[in-house]
């Protein structure tokens, strides 16, 4: 039995202690063993810095950590959550130089091809539910266009968004918003769920999701319908 997607919330060390008492007493009932090694401890907050003796489940002690990775996303540890692009963006240069290797006489629509497929996942992955801000969004995106500076043989000073227009691309921060946008859009109308509709009636009177709407030409009375939503978007 393998429980690698279980996480624990609390406010409180002494909280966290006792909910991690209860997983290891459901364990035993369940005839399942938790290991503490795989397991990390993980603070968020105003105090995240200070130092805290490790906890246990069982007999296996638990150690504080300050990067944690979950569902394939990495985050930092801070006063507040911030996710960690670092390992993303590694990944993506690694792909796309092996691609670049292995494709010297491919056509550059070939090539692109290849880097949509197997390197932009590396870098989109999850975006639609990470919250990025403008430093990070723009980090990717360099990235996403050095790509492109690569497959058509460009310097990196030139602008690449004349050769996205010309092959009917987005940029990363379009692709990134309109992820999210197909995510939230999949959250209202496929969901029977009044939380999660709810939170997403919260979020579209952010300015972000007004943003969104503007940038890909959609009525924002026609996403934020509840009683009888329009499925022509």
């Amino acid at each position: 039995m393998y429980a690698d997607d279980v996480i624990l919330l609390s406010s409180s060390v002494v909280k966290l202690q006792k909910m991690l008492d209860i997983c290891y007493d459901t364990g035993l009932e369940l005839d399942a063993v938790f290991n503490g090694k795989k397991s990390a401890l993980f603070a968020v907050g105003k105090a995240f810095d200070v130092t805290i003796d490790c906890l246990c489940i069982g007999h296996d002690s638990i150690s504080w950590t300050r990067s944690l990775k979950y569902l394939g996303m990495f985050f930092t540890a801070g006063q507040k959550l911030e996710s960690d692009i670092g390992c993303s963006v590694r990944k993506f240069y690694t792909a796309a130089n092996t691609i670049y290797s292995r494709s010297k006489y491919a056509s550059e629509m070939s090539k692109l091809f290849l880097i949509e497929t197997f390197c932009l996942p590396l870098i989109s992955y999850g975006c639609e539910c990470i919250y990025y801000d403008s430093k990070r969004v723009g980090k990717l995106n360099a990235c996403w266009n050095n790509a492109y500076r690569k497959v058509f043989g460009m310097h990196v000073w030139d602008s690449v968004k004349k050769i996205q227009f010309l092959c009917e691309r987005l940029d990363f921060r379009h692709i990134c918003l309109l992820k999210k946008f197909l995510f939230l859009h999949r959250l209202l109308y496929r969901l029977d769920n009044r939380v999660l509709k709810q939170c997403f009636i919260s979020y579209s009177k952010s300015v972000e999701f007004v943003s969104v709407c503007y940038d890909f030409d959609v009525m924002i009375d026609i996403c934020t319908e509840q009683e009888h939503p329009s499925q022509n978007i």
